[in-house]
């Protein structure tokens, strides 16, 4: 069975907990157009493992900025 958008109904947030996390920030990338600097966000736990990570380009923001 497929689901389509008219079957599907969000119901919202399922559950929410504060937990203690590690954010590392880092800028990254050489600066080229090939390799733009950017800001590289991790999210570690309390033993070290990483849980996730984003990236935000600052080229990218620079060059809409200048549109």
């Amino acid at each position: 069975m497929s689901l389509t958008k008219e079957k599907v109904r969000l119901r919202g947030t399922d559950s929410a907990k504060i937990i203690r996390v590690i954010e590392t920030k880092a800028l990254a990338g050489s600066g080229t157009p090939e390799d733009p600097h950017y800001i590289k966000v991790q999210y570690w736990d309390m033993d070290g493992r990483l849980l996730a990570e984003n990236a935000a380009f600052i080229q990218e923001a620079a060059r809409q900025a200048d549109d």
